[in-house]
């Protein structure tokens, strides 16, 4: 992430903060890291791809039932040596949905999430040294996940979980999170 985009996550996360502070306890912030496999559909034929993603969920209500929204934003490179051909992959997701969280004992707790996500991004195909830019249009897919929150602090857990996203040709593409969550607020 450049520096640019990490001053405007601190700020938005100190902002969060602050609101979280303000809805007594109801409100949380999960900043998110991770790696998922997605479809990208430029040059055909369509393939998948395994890359990084990052974002934010904010989630508001109470632990067995609350709503949530969640930004993420993907991006992907691959090189073919034999096209001479190089692919550059870009995807932003905004997610509303349902979560229920149940706890397994007293660090650890078990999730289940449902809804829709929004996805647009674009593709960049050079060949020979032409670049081709493919807008990706707007899509509205279902999503539904599960994980895992291990928790070592009342602000930091880790967490793993995996969402399937059903894409527009009747598969799913599959988003798996790994890393550290600093929560602010609590559910």
């Amino acid at each position: 992430m450049n520096p640019i985009k990490q001053f405007f996550v601190l700020v938005i996360s100190l902002i969060l903060y602050q609101v979280a502070e303000a809805a007594d306890g109801k409100l949380l912030l999960e900043p998110l890291l991770g790696v998922e496999t997605a479809m990208v559909r430029y040059p055909e034929p369509s393939r998948y791809v395994t890359r990084t993603m990052y974002g934010a969920r904010v989630l508001y209500g109470v632990t067995l039932f609350s709503g949530e929204l969640e930004y993420t934003e993907a991006q992907s490179r691959k090189d073919y040596t034999s096209t001479d051909q190089k692919v550059y992959d870009k995807a932003q997701r905004a997610s509303l949905g349902i979560r229920s969280t149940m706890a397994l004992g007293s660090y650890l707790g078990f999730y289940l999430r449902a809804g829709g996500r929004a996805t647009q991004g674009k593709t960049e195909v050079t060949t020979a040294g032409v670049t081709e830019t493919k807008d990706n249009p707007l899509r509205v897919d279902p999503y539904a996940g599960t994980g895992l929150q291990l928790a070592f602090s009342s602000n930091f857990a880790l967490n793993a979980g995996v969402t399937l996203i059903r894409n527009g040709e009747n598969k799913y593409d599959s988003q798996y999170t790994l890393g550290l969550t600093a929560r602010f607020g609590k559910l």
